[in-house]
This record gives C-alpha cells, structure tokens and sequence, in this order.
C-alpha cells in the first residue's frame, strides 16, 4: 500500500487544547504512525513572489503562526485512527488550508474523518 500523509494546519486559537508533543508521542506508539510536530512562522526575509497568493483572515498563510502536525503510515487503519484521536482532541483544522500539503488519498481521509467527527469540513 501507498503511504498515507496528512499535514494537519491549525492556526493560533484553533485548537481546543495545546498541542504537545508528549501527547503526541502517546498516539505514535498506540498506533505505530509516523507523527511530527512543527511550529511554522513567516519566514523572515521571503518575497511577495514567494508567498502563495490565497489569503486567510485578511494575511498570506506564510504570514501567519501555524502548528503542524505530520501523520505518515501505510496502515490505513493506523492512519484513519490517529486522525480521529487528533480531531478529538484538537479538533479537525481549518478546512481550505487545514490539510495543505497532504497526499492526495491522505486529504481525502482527513477530510471524511472532519467531517464525520465536527463537521468543519
């Protein structure tokens, strides 16, 4: 099987509780999932060329605080699990930027298991 990956994107005030990585590492071995935890911040000297051109609250998303988290799997099972927990706990990212950067079939997933779990999607 193909491996799975979701970017999960969620912006300050987004989550319901903080993201921690000592959680995290509790999901990566229940599950066996590759996880990983980025905080991303507008690169310092970037271009107006170099910033993608959608906009969100007004600010190009390389303008904006975003924490990522990264699930990679080849069990669907393990995947579609995680993913569940994360929107659990979290709740599911903001749709349109939420999943950016995902494989296709892991964007397709991520997405039914939002809108099965809150309905944001």
């Amino acid at each position: 099987m193909t491996e799975l990956v979701a970017k999960l994107r969620w912006f300050p005030g987004d989550p319901l509780v903080e993201i921690r990585e000592d959680d995290l590492k509790k999901l990566r071995d229940r599950y066996g999932v590759s996880l990983s935890l980025e905080q991303v911040s507008v690169p310092s000297g970037m271009t107006e060329e170099e910033m993608a051109r959608e906009e969100t609250m007004g600010s190009t998303i390389e303008e904006i605080t975003q924490t990522v988290i990264t699930v990679s799997s080849d069990d669907e099972g393990a995947f579609r699990e995680t993913l569940r927990e994360l929107f659990h706990t979290y709740r599911s990212p903001r749709p349109v930027y939420g999943t950016w950067g995902s494989s296709e079939r892991g964007k397709n997933i991520a997405d039914d298991l939002m809108d099965e779990n809150d309905g944001w999607f």
